[in-house]
């Protein structure tokens, strides 16, 4: 009995210092040093929010905006999420969808009008921070305390601090991986009709040979296919290479240990991939059209394209090949990296016009604690849209695939704690675990948690924009001469008030590095 006795003490003691430790961190603002990691879905266990019971709670309807269109069963899906909140918060969920394409236009509408909603997506590279800037989330600090204890026992505390901009939280991070690697997808078939040597890949310049391969040996290919933001200066050295730190110019060299921000494209890097583009695009390899096509899924899933950029995540190759019919090898040029950027790849904010916020934290919360809730919103119905195969693995319901299901997956990375979701067939069944793991696995930047507050610069910055939209996209496409286009985008960004950008960036990063 002694030693059982002196066994529970211990346990005790654990927990006690434990919770301390935990208190300690999330009082801290943005001063964290755990690892930013994905954690096992341990919202289930979660300690409850001190929420007051459905039947003491006036009946709220919570409107959640998400880009994207509404799905043929959304009524369906809906209909059967309700009867959970319901019961559980005496809440509906009105699920309001904007297109991609008119996502600016129609959200700065709503908040302009001030119309009422309550939560909206949200993102590190969405404009989340100016969105602070200008006042359009409220700061939810004390009602995450208060009602969302499920999100806080289950993002890290250090992913937590990345979303905050100047202290305050505004938006509760989607629990998946916080960490991308870049690099070039290529098609499998041709890689092994030439008996391609990917080992021998380390950097882009290495890709030359093949690409000549493939440009004499296959007439209807493009060796490389490529888009302004799919080019390797804008996908692979803005987010593998540099810390981007939000909007506008000025950015953080990945390797080195200062905090000094630099201008990019005056980077010998920028020059260098700036370059590379231009000789292959003259050699034939790149797509004459890429400064101004958009998507070109399509043509690389036809087989006319031999190689293009992308990021990437545990599962990546597995999940893309069963959805593109075709197999693919990945050649990575940047390793995995978390930025702030990363971090808050995928958010959930809460609009200023909420007329119930306490609601909406509840219904959060959920999305935290409650599995049969987030499979609803994420899958579908069981049995309507996907059958489960075997303990937690699913796939589409008899006679359906994809193209066919009245609820196909378009919010598996947007939203909760996914980690409490099913995983399709078409996945690796370990997932999560492989999620976790590449996590830890990541670099972190030196900035890790700075949000750059824009609104000293706002003006400048929709100046520089202009610019780069003149620039950009014929630069890294190899469009154009960079030794000739480059000083001309130089002297423009100058005109526009690129150093005094870098200045406030600068300003803004040191201040927050004395609170780490």
């Amino acid at each position: 009995m002694k030693k059982v006795s002196h066994s529970i003490k211990i346990i005790l003691l654990v927990f006690v210092i434990a919770a301390l430790i935990v208190g300690c961190s999330n009082s801290n603002g943005n001063n964290n040093t755990s690892s930013p990691a994905a954690e096992t879905p341990k919202g289930e266990n979660a300690s409850p929010a001190t929420e007051p019971e459905a039947s003491e709670l006036k009946p709220y309807e919570i409107t959640l905006v998400m880009p994207g269109a509404p799905l043929k069963d959304h009524d369906l899906v809906i209909g059967e999420m309700n009867k959970i909140l319901k019961e559980k918060i005496n809440a509906t969920l009105n699920l309001h969808y904007v297109d991609w394409g008119a996502w600016g236009e129609k959200t700065n509408l709503m908040f302009a009008s001030s119309e009422p909603f309550d939560l909206i997506f949200s993102a590190g590279w969405f404009g989340y921070t100016n969105s602070v800037g200008k006042g359009n989330y409220m700061a939810i600090d004390d009602l995450v305390e208060k009602y969302g204890q499920a999100f806080l026992s289950t993002i890290d505390p250090e992913i937590v601090n990345a979303a905050k901009v100047n202290g305050k939280l505004y938006a509760m991070v989607a629990s998946k991986e916080f960490a991308a690697d870049k690099g070039l997808t290529l098609n499998k078939a041709l890689v092994e009709k030439y008996n391609f040597d990917l080992s021998a890949i380390k950097e882009l310049a290495d890709m030359e040979p093949l690409f000549k391969t493939i440009k004499e040996n296959e007439p209807d290919v493009t060796p490389f296919l490529t888009t302004g933001g799919g080019a390797p200066s804008a996908s692979i050295l803005d987010y593998g290479y540099y810390d981007i730190l939000g909007d506008g110019p000025g950015e953080l060299l990945r390797t080195g240990d200062g905090l000094t921000v630099i201008n990019k494209i005056e980077d010998p890097k920028y020059m260098e991939y700036a370059k590379l583009m231009r000789k292959w695009y003259l050699a034939g390899y790149v797509n004459k059209d890429a400064a101004t096509v958009g998507d070109t899924g399509p043509a690389f899933r036809a087989g006319k394209a031999f190689a293009q950029t992308n990021s990437y995540k545990p599962g990546w190759v597995l999940e893309n090949e069963k959805s593109m019919g075709m197999g693919l090898e990945v050649v990575q040029i940047a390793t995995p990296f978390t930025s702030t950027t990363d971090a808050t790849s995928a958010l959930i904010a809460f609009s200023r016009t909420s007329k119930d916020p306490e609601r909406a934290m509840m219904f959060m919360n959920l999305l935290y604690s409650d599995p049969k809730l987030l499979n609803l919103l994420i899958n579908g119905i069981e049995g309507t849209h996907y059958v489960v195969k075997e303990g937690n693995i699913i796939d589409f319901a008899p006679g359906l695939d994809a193209a066919t299901s009245g609820y196909p997956v378009t919010m598996n990375w947007m939203i909760g704690n996914l980690p409490m979701t099913h995983v399709w067939a078409s996945e690796d069944p370990n997932k999560w675990q492989s999620y976790i793991d590449y996590n830890n696995s990541a670099e972190k930047s030196r900035a890790l948690g700075f949000a750059f507050n824009t609104e000293p610069v706002k003006n400048e910055i929709a100046a520089a924009s202009n610019v780069e939209k003149e620039f950009k996209f014929v630069i890294v496409t190899g469009s154009v001469d960079p030794e000739e286009y480059i000083p001309k985008y130089l002297e423009k960004l100058k005109a526009a008030g690129m150093d005094k950008i870098i200045a406030e960036k600068q300003k803004q990063l040191d201040e927050w590095a004395k609170t780490r």
